[in-house]
C-alpha cells in the first residue's frame, strides 16, 4: 500500500513530531511505501530552525522515509488569530501544491491540527481516487474559543465549525486521542462507528522511574530535602499556568517547597513578567531537556503539575500526562472538573485533582501531599501501570496500523 501522511510537525521537531514519524516508520516496517509531507520545524518557539531557514520546499530521508518541506508562514505573533490561521492555512496550501505532481498513493492520513489540513487532504484523495483518514490530536476551533483566541459568534468560528463538518463527512475514517474527544465528535453528529481512538503513547523504556535525588537535582543545585513541583511541557494559552506562579507565590514562606518549569512557547515571556513583578525566589524555569535526560527530569520530581484554564472541557488531553506516569510521579491537576483530564486522572487514581485556575486549591494541595507524601507515591506507583497497561507505544501503532491498512484494503475493494 502506498501512503501519503500529511503533517505539520514531523521529525526533528520532538512533540508533536515524533509521533507522525513512529507512525510512518512502523508502516514502513509492515512493507508499505510510504511518504511524507510536512512544514519545516518550528517548533516550540515558531521560529524556523537553523539549517532550514530561507527555503521554499526541501526534500530529505529520514529513517528511511522520503520527506517534502514545503512553504510556511511563520507568525510574528502567534498569539494573534489571524496570524495563527495564516501560519495553519500557509501550509495547506504549499504542502497540496507540492503532491500535485507527485506519484499516486492508495491512502492518504492527515494528522490535525491544523484543521485546514483536512481539505488538503481531500483534494488529494479526489485527485488520487484514495480514502483519506483523519487524526484528530486537539479539537479546533475549539481550543481557540476556550482560550479566547475566537469568539464563537465571529466569522472565523463560524468558518471553522463549517470546515470540521465538511472534513468530517468527507474522512472514510477519524482518529481521535480520547474517548472525550470521541463524545465531541459525535455530540456534533459524527457517526460513532467512524471514529477510532488512538491514544497519544509512549515508550515506557525511555522514561523509566528512579530515585529522586539524581543528576538533575545536583546539576541544578536543588536541595536533596527539597520538595520539588515540577511542570514541563509547552507554554501556551491553555495551559493557564499563571495558576502555578500564583501557588508558589502564596507557598514562598515554606523554603523547602521548590518550583521548577520546563518549557517553551508562545506565552513564555509573559509568564516570566509574571514571575519577575512577583518576585518568586522559589521558581526557576528551564527550557526544555533532552529527551535523553527525561527520566532524571522527572525522577527528580516529588510531584508533576498540569494546569488548564477552566474552559478547557474535552477538547484536550495533555500528552504530557504520559510522561508523567512512565515516570511513576503523582500528578497534581489543576482542570476544570468536567475535562477530559480530571475524569481520567480521577477515573484511574493516577493523581489529585483540583480546579483550574484557583491558586489557593492548588497550594492546599501541595501541602497535603507533602504531609501524606506516602499516599501520593502510591498515586505515582499506579500511573506506572496504567501507563504501560494503556499507552504502550507498540500497542497503540500496532492498532493504529491495522486500521489504516483495513481502510485501504476496504477501498481497494470497492474499486
Amino acid at each position: 500500500m502506498r501512503v501519503l501522511i500529511l503533517s505539520l510537525n514531523y521529525r526533528p521537531e520532538s512533540t508533536p513530531g515524533h509521533y507522525t514519524s513512529d507512525l510512518a516508520v512502523h508502516l514502513k516496517k509492515c512493507g508499505h511505501d510510504v511518504r511524507v509531507a510536512t512544514a519545516f520545524p518550528t517548533a516550540p518557539q515558531f521560529k524556523v530552525w537553523d539549517g532550514y531557514e530561507g527555503r521554499l520546499w526541501m526534500r530529505e530521508v529520514i529513517d528511511g522515509v522520503p520527506v517534502l518541506r514545503t512553504y510556511l508562514y511563520v507568525p510574528k505573533n502567534p498569539r494573534k488569530t489571524l496570524q495563527r490561521i495564516l501560519f495553519d492555512t500557509s501550509f495547506a496550501v504549499s504542502s497540496l501544491i507540492g503532491q500535485l505532481f507527485s506519484k499516486r498513493v492508495d491512502l492518504i492520513v492527515v494528522i490535525s491540527p491544523p484543521l485546514q489540513l483536512g481539505l488538503t487532504g481531500w483534494l488529494l484523495g479526489i485527485l488520487n481516487r484514495a480514502p483519506f483518514f483523519f487524526h484528530i490530536k486537539d479539537l479546533v476551533p475549539d481550543v481557540a474559543a476556550a482560550v479566547g483566541m475566537m469568539n464563537e459568534k465571529g466569522w472565523a468560528f463560524r468558518v471553522g465549525r463549517a470546515m470540521e463538518r465538511f472534513v468530517y463527512k468527507r474522512a472514510k475514517g477519524i482518529g481521535v486521542i480520547s474517548s472525550g474527544f470521541r463524545s465531541n465528535l459525535v455530540a456534533k453528529g459524527v457517526p460513532a462507528e467512524k471514529i477510532a481512538i488512538f491514544p497519544d503513547y509512549i515508550d515506557p523504556q525511555m522514561i523509566q522511574p528512579g530515585p529522586m535525588v539524581n543528576g538533575f537535582r545536583s546539576t541544578h543545585g536543588i536541595d536533596p530535602e527539597s520538595f520539588l513541583v515540577m511542570y514541563s511541557g509547552s507554554v501556551s494559552a491553555k495551559q493557564g499556568l499563571h495558576t502555578l506562579l500564583e501557588a508558589a507565590d502564596r507557598l514562598r514562606s515554606e523554603r523547602d517547597v521548590v518550583f521548577y518549569l520546563i518549557g517553551e512557547g508562545s506565552y513564555l515571556d509573559e509568564l516570566k513578567a509574571q514571575h519577575r513583578k512577583l518576585g518568586l525566589p522559589n521558581v526557576c524555569f528551564l527550557p526544555l531537556q533532552p529527551r535523553e535526560l527525561m527520566s532524571k527530569q522527572f525522577a527528580a520530581a516529588n510531584i508533576l503539575v498540569v494546569t488548564q484554564k477552566k474552559t478547557i472541557t474535552d477538547m484536550v488531553f495533555p500528552n504530557k500526562l504520559l510522561f508523567y506516569m512512565a515516570a511513576a510521579r503523582p500528578v497534581l491537576a489543576a482542570v476544570s472538573a468536567g475535562s477530559e483530564t480530571a475524569r481520567f486522572i480521577t477515573e484511574n487514581r493516577v493523581g489529585v485533582v483540583v480546579p483550574a485556575e484557583d491558586p489557593q486549591a492548588l497550594a492546599a494541595a501541595i501541602q497535603q501531599m507533602k504531609a501524606d507524601f506516602q499516599n501520593a507515591q502510591q498515586l505515582g506507583e499506579n500511573a506506572r501501570r496504567v501507563c504501560i497497561r494503556e499507552f504502550d507505544r507498540n500497542a497503540v501503532l500496532a492498532n493504529f496500523g491495522t486500521r489504516l491498512e483495513t481502510l485501504g484494503k476496504d477501498a481497494r475493494n470497492q474499486d
